[in-house]
């Protein structure tokens, strides 16, 4: 982990906020539900660890996630945008979930 990714982890870990994302969801039936993701860093990536957002995934053995390698050129919260806009993206290419 480089000296930058170094520092977006201690400004995330001491923002006083929780690492969280949290994005409302319509499930198959139109009810509303909510995908919360766990954001954290291993070693240059970001990564949302989530719920599933496709069937592919529910039968996988694995912890759903969106993954990001870090750009060093960029903020923390530019970075987590993009991690933001990723699992949005996931949430659209699934076929669970529709975005609210």
């Amino acid at each position: 982990m480089n000296k930058k990714v170094k520092a977006l982890k201690d400004e995330l870990a001491n923002c006083g906020k929780m690492p969280i994302f949290e994005i409302e969801v319509n499930d198959k039936y139109c009810q509303t539900d909510h995908v919360l993701c766990d954001v954290s860093f291993q070693g240059n990536s970001l990564i949302a660890s989530r719920r599933n957002v496709s069937s592919k995934e529910e039968r996988s053995e694995f912890i759903a996630e969106s993954k990001i390698v870090v750009d060093c050129d960029f903020s923390l919260d530019e970075n987590l945008q993009t991690l933001h806009d990723l699992v949005l993206n996931d949430i659209n290419q699934g076929d669970l979930f529709t975005i609210n």
